[in-house]
């Protein structure tokens, strides 16, 4: 089913969340990264349990709606992307290396016709992604290789933007240019 939200609309299905089309740049220190949507104040622990479940699950559907609006999005900002290549965060508290956010990404790299390749080492970890947890993260380690385009970086969930942080700052550190952008990010009406 669809929504019509003024120009912007809405699919929903029966295991996506709830979520506020909320296009807004959010940055952390001296990074910033583009988000699509918000959770709803009022359906948030609900949307939550629902997308574990989908990220559990790998829901197609939930899948193919988040990767749309992140292409969606970039498409109004930048048109095409050519000579990008895309990657997403360090794989870490889903514990899989086909997980939500790296499905997302090459997603959205199909959609635009452009390389996906992990540029960072999974760090398996159990417990909650919370931000009070992160300093219980292994170091973030960049994969072997010469990054010579600029790069997309793709995730599904950004609470604090504490993982878009770590991973633009270590690719900029290196000489890339890196963008971040996310599904979800932050809470709205």
């Amino acid at each position: 089913m669809w929504l019509d939200k003024g120009a912007y609309k809405l699919r929903v299905t029966s295991a996506a969340p709830e979520l506020t089309a909320k296009r807004t740049i959010f940055s952390r220190k001296d990074v910033a990264w583009a988000s699509v949507k918000s959770w709803r104040v009022e359906t948030k622990r609900a949307d939550l349990a629902a997308f574990k479940q989908a990220k559990t699950s790998l829901d197609q559907a939930v899948l193919g709606e988040a990767a749309g609006d992140i292409v969606a999005l970039l498409r109004k900002m930048f048109g095409t992307l050519p000579g990008w290549m895309v990657s997403t965060v360090a794989v870490g508290h889903s514990r899989r290396p086909d997980s939500f956010a790296v499905r997302l990404a090459q997603a959205v790299a199909a959609e635009f016709g452009l390389p996906f390749e992990r540029r960072f080492a999974d760090r398996f970890v159990t417990g909650s992604s919370h931000p009070k947890e992160f300093s219980r993260l292994p170091p973030l380690q960049l994969l072997p290789g010469v990054l010579e385009r600029p790069l997309l970086i793709v995730d599904d969930v950004a609470t604090s933007g504490w993982h878009m942080e770590e991973a633009l700052l270590a690719l900029r550190a290196r000489g890339t240019t890196a963008f971040g952008i996310v599904w979800i990010s932050g809470t709205g009406k």
